[in-house]
Order: structure tokens, then C-alpha cells, then sequence
């Protein structure tokens, strides 16, 4: 019996499991195609690395976490007009310079967060966080987007300005610049470009875009549009709904109405149509 076990071993190839790749972070300098990339080990390594307490925690990780600050992986070279953060579920977030310059004159500023296998990040519904996620650091991180807090991030490029890539974002430059417009062009890509695209520009999708077939303002009442904003739940739901609501702290009354403006100034003039009902 021993030889015939010696020949069926010699006779079948022994197969063993593919090695699952350990987890990278892809860090892109603007216009480079291939950049360097960070496993956990690596980023713990940063001599940078530090245990920081997170103020709020919309991503339920903390409060405490191990992290590295976001300017430790961008090099020393000149900062890009913006960042895209990429997520493993597909979202993408747009975080132009001037976000971080005046999240670091209120003393907050990003780090990436490196999640502990012996604690795995779940969200509330189960879902997986990990292993890296964009937070904000600094007793007034209350007041950053949701939208800018990415967690399942996997890769972090340096891109030139949202408007130079979609010039269809940019408002005409007859708008005076006294117009509230150009204060909402400003919110719109920071806030609301990560999940909506505006007639057709931008990445974004994993909500409608704001733009097309009509203009949200045609059938978006300033005060609706408020409403929306801040608790989209009480407007309309359904089970796939993924928008959060945007407290004062992080968009006051006077933004929303800047945003308001900047599509009503967008608006192709494309009309509300009685639509054929379904039968």
C-alpha cells in the first residue's frame, strides 16, 4: 500500500492555492501612468506613521487609528491642482489643493489610515472599509465633506484642476465675479462632483447627473433643493439610495444656494416634457 500511495503522489501534480496578492495603495504623481505603491507593511514602516485620534469618525474605524499623513506618499515635489482618490467600489472623489489649503488653516489636515487585520473595518451594514482610508485629522475635521472621507482607497493621483479636464464644468467668464455662482462652482467639485456629473462632465456615478436629460433646478425648488441636501431620506429613498445628508457645519445655508446658483447658470434650457406613461 505504501508504494502504491508513492505512485498515485507521483502521478497527479500537487496543486497549491494562489497567494492573494497583499493589498497596495497606487500613489500617481500628476501625469505618471505608474507611480509607487504601498502595502501595509510599507506604509507602517513611514517613519511618519503615528496612532492619531480621529475627532469624528464618520467612517466608524476609530477613534483611534494607525495612519500616515497624505503628504508623506505625495513626494516633495510640486503639489498638483488636485487629487482623485480612487476606491476599490468604484467611487472617486476630487480634492482640489485648495480644500487642503483651507482645511490646514482651520489645523486639519489628511492622513491615510491603516487598518489592523486583527480588526477588520466594518460599516454599520457589514460592508468592508479596509485596508486604507482617507480621514482628517484636527479638532475641526467636522467641518470636511463626507464625500471626502474615502474609505476601500486604493490609489491616490495627481491630476490637473476638475475644470481644465471637464472645461464644461467652468462657468462662462461673463458670470461677474461677484456672482454667489462662482462660490458654488467651488462646492459643487468638492462636494458634490465625487457622485454626480453636471451635462455629461466628470467621473462620477454613483448618483444622477445633475444636468441632464434637465436641469436639477427645473423640478428642484430652492427650498427642495435645501431640503435635499440636508436629510435626502426625508425627500424621496429607495432601497439603493446612497447619499448622506450634509450637515450646516460642512455646507451652511448660503452654500447651498451657491450650488443652487451654479447649476441654474449650467442650465442648457432643456425643458420639462410630459413623458409617455409606461403601461
Amino acid at each position: 500500500m505504501a508504494c502504491l500511495a508513492t505512485l498515485m503522489v507521483g502521478a497527479y501534480p500537487v496543486v497549491t492555492a494562489a497567494a492573494t496578492p497583499e493589498p497596495a495603495l497606487a500613489v500617481m504623481a500628476q501625469g505618471q501612468a505608474n507611480g509607487q505603491s504601498y502595502t501595509r507593511a510599507a506604509l507602517l514602516a513611514l517613519a511618519q506613521r503615528r496612532t492619531v485620534t480621529l475627532a469624528v469618525d464618520p467612517e466608524h474605524i476609530g477613534p483611534q487609528v494607525d495612519a500616515v499623513p497624505l503628504a508623506a506618499v505625495m513626494g516633495s515635489g510640486a503639489m498638483p491642482d488636485a487629487l482623485r482618490l480612487g476606491a476599490s467600489d468604484g467611487f472617486v472623489a476630487e480634492l482640489p489643493v485648495s480644500t487642503l489649503t483651507t482645511a490646514a488653516d482651520y489645523g486639519v489636515r489628511p492622513w491615510i489610515a491603516i487598518e489592523d487585520p486583527a480588526r477588520p473595518w466594518r460599516s454599520p451594514q457589514g460592508e468592508d472599509l479596509g485596508p486604507f482610508v482617507l480621514v482628517w485629522v484636527g479638532a475641526n475635521a467636522g467641518r470636511i465633506g463626507q464625500e471626502q472621507w474615502v474609505d476601500r482607497l486604493v490609489s491616490v493621483q495627481g491630476e490637473t484642476a476638475p475644470v481644465a479636464r471637464w472645461p464644461g464644468l467652468g462657468l462662462p467668464a461673463a458670470v461677474p465675479r461677484s456672482d454667489p455662482a462662482w462660490r458654488g462652482q467651488a462646492l459643487f467639485l468638492s462636494n458634490c462632483m465625487p457622485c454626480h456629473r453636471l451635462n455629461g462632465n466628470g467621473m462620477g456615478d454613483k448618483g444622477p447627473d445633475l444636468g441632464q436629460p434637465v436641469n436639477a433646478v427645473r423640478y428642484l425648488t430652492p427650498a427642495g433643493f435645501h431640503a435635499l441636501v440636508r436629510n435626502p431620506r426625508a425627500v424621496r429613498h429607495w432601497d439603493g439610495a446612497r447619499m448622506e445628508g450634509f450637515p450646516p457645519a460642512v455646507l451652511s445655508d448660503t452654500d447651498i444656494d451657491a450650488i443652487h446658483a451654479y447649476l441654474a447658470r449650467l442650465d442648457t434650457g432643456a425643458t420639462l416634457r410630459q413623458g409617455k406613461p409606461r403601461e
